[in-house]
């Protein structure tokens, strides 16, 4: 059945994008929250915590207005409303786009 996302508050939510084990939304502000696995730093709320079981404000976008949210397996994306595009998480085949095979929170 389905239920409510409760830690989301009264956040008027744009978007919503899922990973395997993690998910993503935008509120219409142009905040990121993150929930989920975080084994890969797919979250990018810096934890090292392996769950986060409820939505968590991205603080290291905070004053970045955002305009679209991705996710893939292990990894999220962003763009702005000035056309930037921001990556974290698993990469291990460059997913992330940052000429290397590296993970990034």
């Amino acid at each position: 059945f389905c239920r409510l996302v409760k830690g989301l508050g009264n956040r008027d939510i744009v978007q919503i994008a899922c990973g395997d084990q993690h998910a993503i939304a935008l509120s219409r502000g142009g905040q990121l929250f993150t929930w989920g696995q975080n084994t890969h730093g797919q979250l990018g709320v810096g934890s090292q915590s392996a769950l986060i079981p409820q939505p968590q404000l991205v603080e290291r976008l905070q004053g970045i207005s955002l305009a679209q949210i991705a996710a893939g397996g292990a990894h999220s994306a962003a763009v702005s409303l000035s056309g930037a595009v921001y990556s974290w998480g698993k990469n291990d085949f460059g997913q992330l786009g940052l000429r290397d095979t590296k993970g990034k929170e």
